[in-house]
């Protein structure tokens, strides 16, 4: 009220104290006085004289060379010897098989036509098992492609592309699909997913 601007003490470690005639808000004083104080850095300055200070484009750089962990950061986490996952932990990564970018927007400038760049638009199936096929087809039920181990980057990878093309190498239309992701081990899941393909026009006759 008197118009007095009421700094906070930014010295208290993991916290800073406001002042009781502070005017700001029940929460924001709950904050400050907690170690959890969610602010990853405060930083004050100080006047080297009344009449030397900052002024409007003048740029101040701090350069951090640590983290500020502080004892107040607990991370927890245990592994699995030789990494393998147990058959309840392969079943429910099962249940998160995907597929993306879902719906697939195909005019994109990284794989788009224009301006003479490749035109190789294509889709991720993720959280596979080693041993999978993936067939994917028309809402119409027509088959237009079967993929497996053969199509991964490796056999172990979680990851399989698409190239959106059919067992004839043409490219799907836009439209809806569907994809059954078969594993012998896990059983099936069900993707549906969409695709908005770019129109194409022959430059030359």
């Amino acid at each position: 009220s008197n118009g007095r601007i009421v700094w906070a003490d930014l010295r208290g470690g993991n916290n800073y104290r406001v002042p009781d005639d502070a005017q700001v808000t029940e929460e924001d004083r709950r904050k400050a006085e907690s170690t959890w104080f969610d602010a990853l850095y405060v930083i004050g300055l100080e006047k080297e004289s009344p009449e030397s200070f900052y002024t409007q484009g003048d740029k101040f750089i701090i350069d951090v060379e640590t983290y500020p962990y502080t004892e107040g950061d607990i991370y927890e986490f245990t592994t699995v010897e030789g990494g393998e996952l147990s058959e309840a932990e392969q079943q429910d990564l099962f249940a998160k098989v995907n597929v993306f970018p879902n719906p697939l927007f195909g005019f994109n400038e990284g794989t788009s036509w224009a301006g003479g760049k490749p035109d190789e638009p294509f889709v991720t199936f993720t959280n596979l098992p080693e041993d999978v096929t993936v067939r994917i087809y028309s809402l119409s039920g027509q088959l237009l492609r079967t993929l497996n181990n053969s199509d991964k980057s490796s056999t172990s990878s979680p990851f399989l592309r698409w190239d959106l093309q059919n067992e004839s190498g043409l490219r799907a239309a836009s439209g809806l699909y569907l994809a059954i992701v078969s594993s012998p081990k896990y059983g099936e899941k069900i993707l549906k997913f969409s695709l908005v393909m770019p129109q194409k026009q022959i430059q030359q006759y």
